[in-house]
């Protein structure tokens, strides 16, 4: 990916402190209105859907600044989760690593699909720049798709 200020790695055992910092950093905010932040509830909660093995770290100047979590079925492309350390925000990363994703449902013929919290309306302006469009909603997201 010579011509994008990312690339990626597999994520290890060894991160989860990092990964765990990110989400914090990332989330909180928005998991505090909606549910209270309960720091052993998060940490548990982590802990149980921690699979290094599925997650890649997004790397940028040298340094791990996010993560990327995608999943793939029969029907669709999914965007599991994506974080981009809030320092790192804003620098076209997260955009970039979204086009690439698209350009591989494409090539999969395949939707992609994302969710987003109600209240994370900067991702969500994000996705809708992107081209994603809304197709399902629940209590706390709203499930976007990308049909290429």
């Amino acid at each position: 990916m010579g011509r994008d200020p990312w690339q990626l790695r597999p994520a290890l055992a060894s991160d989860r402190e990092f990964l765990y910092g990110l989400n914090e950093a990332t989330m909180r905010e928005h998991i505090e209105k909606i549910w209270g932040w309960n720091e052993p509830e998060q940490q548990a909660f982590f802990d149980n859907r921690f699979e290094p093995a599925e997650w890649q770290i997004i790397q940028a100047g040298g340094q791990d600044v996010g993560v990327l979590i995608v999943k793939e079925n029969d029907e669709e492309l999914y965007l599991a989760e994506i974080e981009i350390v809030p320092e790192w925000q804003g620098r076209g990363i997260g955009s970039s690593v979204l086009r690439s994703l698209m350009e591989d449902a494409v090539a999969r013929q395949k939707p992609l699909t994302l969710r987003v919290l109600h209240l994370n309306e900067r991702a969500r302006a994000l996705y809708e720049r992107l081209g994603f469009r809304p197709f399902r909603e629940i209590e706390t997201h709203t499930y976007l798709r990308w049909d290429g």
